[in-house]
């Protein structure tokens, strides 16, 4: 009955809140002056976006670089990344700083070969760097191992896509004043509390496998984490955020012809727009550790019946403490040879 009543509960308030009828209603509680409307002067500032070369993640890369800054994108195609860069290049005027750093957010030694060529183009063991977006990830119909073993979705969105990467940033992201780590996780979290580890990582023996809950747990641990390192890294504004139902090409491979039970969809900017907000806002506006949606920390867990406080999606701070853990160990190496394989 709880899984039953989070789904249903789930879709009504994501038709209210995350489709394009949503973000017009939002939108009108925006502060005035519009901060994206303004000059800003980014000349100064290092971002890195994984999975920039399309959707929400391009539309942020192009709104910082037309603005001055200097933008990495980590992208698994190098040829749908190089076609990107020249294009976001060319719309902010010819812009030399935007730069590609190829790899598959799902593999571990893509991550770290992809943070060492940065330090190296930076020219610095601890470099600036101003914002991280961990937007890159992927849903699959059937399960999926990377060539590491591991099942797609959870290495992408959150063990290393999120955990390993943000801990290689770390360092980089608390010696800069005023810096910020975005996770965009999903309305989809809403449905379900981070499950057994098991369950997470799609090894438990005989369990049938179902893309979209391992979407789902990877969405709530990245919640879950988030949460975690605002508490241990309080000289960054960790923040997890929701781009909405947008209208994407990750979203078009992920529903297909099922995608009209989103509609109305966002346009990517209208969608986008709250995360670049994220990565510029003033860092006393922004609440360390909350679940974004145009530009407003929203609830994590849906509300229950009669305007209760939901508690389906909850986690303990136990399970939380052992999430941490497995994290940890999973994106150093130490995890079983045969973790992704199938039973």
């Amino acid at each position: 009955m709880g899984q039953i009543q989070a789904s249903s509960q789930f879709y009504f308030f994501g038709r209210k809140h995350f489709t394009k009828t949503g973000y017009d209603m939002h939108v009108k509680e925006y502060e005035q002056p519009d901060l994206l409307e303004q000059p800003l002067d980014l000349s100064q500032h290092v971002s890195m976006i994984t999975g920039a070369n399309s959707g929400v993640g391009r539309e942020t890369a192009q709104f910082l670089v037309a603005k001055g800054a200097a933008v990495y994108m980590l992208c698994r195609s190098k040829e749908r990344a190089e076609a990107a860069q020249a294009e976001i290049a060319a719309a902010a005027g010819g812009s030399k700083k935007v730069h590609v750093l190829v790899g598959d957010v799902g593999l571990e030694a893509d991550i770290r070969r992809c943070w060492r060529e940065f330090q190296d183009h930076m020219g610095a063991e601890t470099p600036r760097l101003d914002g991280l977006v961990c937007n890159a990830g992927a849903l699959m119909n059937e399960k999926t191992l990377t060539k590491e073993g591991l099942e797609v979705t959870f290495a992408s969105h959150l063990l290393f896509g999120t955990y390993l990467l943000g801990s290689l940033a770390m360092p980089s992201l608390e010696a800069t004043q005023g810096s910020r780590l975005v996770a965009v996780s999903s309305g989809g979290m809403y449905n379900y509390s981070f499950p057994p580890w098991d369950l997470a990582t799609s090894t438990r023996p005989r369990a049938k496998y179902d893309g979209q809950f391992a979407y789902v747990y990877a969405k709530r641990g990245q919640v879950l984490l988030c949460e975690r390192w605002a508490q241990q890294h309080p000289a960054v504004k960790v923040v997890t955020c929701h781009p909405g139902w947008s209208s994407t090409p990750a979203v078009d491979a992920a529903y297909g012809d099922s995608k009209k039970y989103l509609e109305p969809m966002r346009s990517p900017w209208e969608g986008a727009e709250g995360m670049v907000w994220l990565c510029v806002a003033p860092p006393e506006k922004i609440e360390p550790g909350a679940f974004y949606l145009d530009r407003t920390p929203q609830v994590k867990h849906i509300p229950g019946i009669f305007g209760t406080e939901g508690s389906f999606s909850k986690n303990t701070e136990a399970q939380v403490d052992d999430m941490m853990q497995n994290l940890e160990a999973w994106a150093n190496g130490r995890r079983p040879r045969d973790a992704g394989a199938d039973e």
